[in-house]
């Protein structure tokens, strides 16, 4: 029976682990903290409560235009959401183990030779054995020395599930999705926000257009947005005290940084499983997520960006899958969904910018929609890049609400090589905002190649 041992608890290391014991196989999970790790306890779950109490207060704040009752976040309220949805995901996600017949074992895990694993605790320490071993250990939040987080009025997602009062300004560093979320979420809840973005703008890493549209919106909404790079964040008598590269200076009561994140491998002694990570502190993967020593995989955070849930659930089930030897597709990394959970809602999938300028694109409305009058959604839209020459679907971007689950049927597209026609004929269940997807293949039928 072969030996396989995984590193971390968290949701990429639990999908791992449960692909894996679907083999012939003795699955051990070693997780450093509860199961759910940091995504769970501290970063992407409490990010999400918040979203979604701001979002259920939105409603309830357009019901009282129309005689309800106005809509507010309480901070312990959600706080103690925040504490419950943790708890029952955590025990949700050990049951998956246990009914997996995967064994837990709590520490630290270091390797003591290419097939050999120290686990340390507070009680003991214990070496396993590992046929193979895949590391999905996370990431760990990046800060340059001028800007660190002080947990009082400097502070970073890992701080949601404390943040007990909401100030009445923020200063929000980062513009990547983390940043984005949170400059929406504060502004959302009533916080004045001045959004610090550098000078790429708004989501650089997504289609300029679906950047302006968020860039536009939080405009409107009132968020000062300055699009030159922090330099330093330190308290002054009053809150803080931002100062940017060219030397201007912002003042509010606390500041949120999001900067970047980075794959947390420092305590694993990777030389001594022979293992070394490259320039950017990450371990170089194949499409199964084998490294360069064979019987060893990393996934998730662990393997560099981009950090996405999706992704590390996608590599996850590849690598457990592939060191129980059992049969798993490579890594399609063109067929993972990003997502920003902002107002409105940011998503793409596949390829819509860079070197591919001979790809075509047709973008269809909400308003093409039923769905879209009747939720008071006509502002969002989505696009489709396609081959010119063969039609098969190469992309997709949504702005607007749901976004991110509309482009599920073009993710798949991507996966099966599918064309515009095979979308034009489809039609979604009526009304739903999925029909602007295939409005837009069909649609596309008028570009002309």
């Amino acid at each position: 029976m072969k030996e396989i041992v995984v590193i971390g608890g968290g949701p990429a290391g639990v999908e791992a682990a449960v692909a894996a014991a679907q083999g012939n196989t003795k699955v051990t999970l070693i997780s450093e903290g509860p199961i759910g790790g940091r995504t769970g306890w501290d970063s992407l779950l409490p990010s999400k409560v918040w979203l979604h109490a701001a979002e259920v207060a939105d409603i309830v704040a357009h019901a009282s235009s129309e005689g309800g009752t106005a809509g507010r976040v309480e901070p312990a309220t959600v706080i103690q959401r925040i504490k419950q949805v943790a708890h029952q995901w955590s025990e949700h996600e050990a049951q998956r183990l246990q009914a997996a017949g995967v064994q837990v074992v709590h520490g630290t895990a270091t390797f003591s030779s290419p097939h050999h694993l120290t686990v340390r605790n507070d009680d003991n320490q214990q070496t396993l054995h590992a046929d193979a071993v895949i590391i999905a250990t996370g990431s760990v939040p990046r800060f340059p020395p001028a800007m660190k987080p002080d947990g009082q009025r400097i502070i970073a997602p890992r701080f949601a599930s404390h943040l007990n009062t909401l100030p009445p300004d923020m200063i929000v560093i980062g513009a990547g999705p983390t940043g984005s979320e949170f400059a929406s979420l504060f502004s959302r809840l009533g916080v004045r926000v001045t959004w610090i973005v550098g000078s790429p703008g708004v989501l650089p890493m997504f289609a300029p257009a679906a950047g302006a549209a968020l860039n536009q919106a939080m405009t409107a909404r009132g968020v000062n947005i300055v699009q030159v790079d922090g330099e330093r964040v330190e308290r002054s008598e009053t809150g803080v005290r931002v100062t940017t590269t060219d030397g201007a200076v912002y003042e509010a009561a606390m500041a949120f940084l999001a900067i970047g994140r980075l794959p947390d491998l420092s305590r694993l002694d990777l030389a001594a499983a022979g293992l070394t990570v490259d320039a950017n502190g990450q371990l170089t993967v194949d499409q199964h997520g084998r490294t360069a020593v064979d019987h060893i995989f990393a996934i998730g955070d662990a393997a560099g960006g981009p950090m996405l849930a999706n992704r590390a659930l996608a590599q996850a089930w590849i690598a457990g899958r592939t060191a129980a030897d059992l049969p798993a597709p490579g890594y399609c990394p063109h067929t993972i969904v990003h997502a920003v959970y902002t107002v409105p809602e940011i998503a793409q999938v596949g390829i819509v910018t860079g070197a591919e300028e001979e790809l075509k694109r047709v973008r269809a409305s909400y308003t093409t929609s039923l769905k879209a009058f009747l939720s008071a959604d006509t502002d969002g839209w989505v696009e489709l890049t396609f081959d010119p020459i063969t039609r098969q679907v190469r992309g997709g971007v949504a702005v607007g609400s749901h976004a991110a689950d509309l482009l599920a049927p073009v993710a798949l597209a991507i996966q099966t090589n599918a064309t515009l026609a095979d979308l034009a004929a489809v039609f979604a269940a009526y009304p739903t905002l999925s029909e602007t997807i295939f409005t837009a293949a069909r649609a596309a039928s008028q570009v002309i190649a």
